[in-house]
């Protein structure tokens, strides 16, 4: 990350004389009012619906930046010219300094959220200089069970299908953004306004609760997690040696452990999870889990991950819940390394967009 260069010891001088000068000359000024009661926007995957969802993946920006290990495969796979591009296009919307980012796929639509500090005014005129053909601007305002103003949602809407964009600020606390077709972004809104009584974000919903918790409370403050609700089909089904086909749910997690790993590089915990493969007999499914594991563990793919090359043995459980999970450690710096050849494109694609 570049740093601001400081300021010179005479240059400081001046700056703290014309405050003091002010001080003394200049009549106090009002507080400006409050804009209301702060709209709730963490944790930030509570805002997301459960109707809809197809994944989810949420990712500690800020956690993960603070992590020195990391740093090496974090390079890898997101280079800092490509977060500071992003920060550009976005109103100086910066990755690292977001305690959380949220992305999501529904369908026709795809969504970003994150809860962090932003600067409203540059998030409209990048917005603006971005998308250029703005059909619409306006403030969406909500109060609270007892009748007092929560502080308003600036919303922003334009662009060319198939690639419409939905813009919506929260204040300084974070934004949201919809590409594609409209609709997810107002049930976001109303998570953030608590309008929202008796639906469920989700994560805490039926179809993915039962996955937060196999992955258990270790993982609520991983780096990353991601989420899919069942059914699969397709593509989809064929996963985890067909398990996946019969599976209500897939979870998985990646945190950093304690622990020797190779030189410059950390040491990851992986854990996949998949709930209520149905299968005749536990410990067929899990030697099918482990069978599936190692053939992605040998592919060209997985040897560039360094799959093949766990720090800790895939160990797979079948719990009473219905849950089943394969855990196993590997190398951060060859992980970040496969990622990057696989996805790279799609990333650098994202990250200038």
């Amino acid at each position: 990350m570049r740093r601001a260069r400081a300021p010179s010891a005479a240059l400081a001088a001046v700056a703290l004389a014309t405050l003091a000068a002010c001080a003394r000359t200049t009549p106090p000024v009002a507080s400006a009012p409050s804009p209301g009661v702060p709209l709730h926007v963490r944790p930030a995957v509570d805002l997301l619906p459960a109707a809809g969802l197809v994944w989810l993946v949420a990712v500690r920006p800020k956690a993960i930046a603070l992590r020195a290990e990391l740093m090496p495969a974090l390079q890898v796979v997101l280079p800092q010219e490509r977060l500071d591009t992003f920060a550009a296009r976005h109103g100086g919307v910066d990755m690292r300094r977001l305690d959380e980012a949220v992305i999501a796929g529904y369908g026709d639509s795809q969504l970003f959220v994150g809860a962090g500090p932003v600067v409203p005014d540059a998030v409209e005129r990048a917005f603006k200089a971005r998308v250029v053909n703005v059909d619409g601007r306006g403030l969406d305002r909500a109060k609270t069970d007892d009748g007092h103003d929560r502080e308003p949602i600036t919303r922003m809407w334009g662009g060319s299908a198939p690639e419409r964009e939905q813009l919506a600020i929260f204040g300084r606390d974070g934004i949201a953004l919809e590409m594609g077709r409209f609709g997810v972004l107002r049930a976001v809104e109303a998570f953030a306004q608590e309008r929202l009584k008796r639906a469920a974000p989700a994560l805490r919903g039926a179809g993915l609760a039962r996955a937060v918790a196999a992955l258990g409370s270790e993982s609520a403050e991983a780096p990353l997690r991601a989420f899919a609700p069942g059914p699969f089909t397709g593509a989809w089904a064929k996963g985890f040696g067909g398990l996946l086909a019969s599976s209500t749910g897939a979870a998985a997690s990646l945190d950093v452990v304690p622990g020797a790993a190779p030189a410059g590089s950390a040491r990851l915990r992986l854990k996949l999870v998949l709930l209520d493969p149905k299968n005749d007999r536990q410990d067929e499914a899990s030697e099918r889990m482990v069978a599936a594991y190692d053939l992605l563990a040998q592919s060209d793919l997985g040897r560039l991950c360094g799959l093949d090359r766990p720090l800790a043995k895939p160990a797979v459980t079948y719990d009473a819940s219905g849950a089943l999970t394969l855990v196993t450690e590997l190398d951060a710096l060859a992980l970040a390394r496969g990622v990057h050849a696989a996805t790279g494109a799609r990333a650098e694609e994202f990250m200038s967009y």
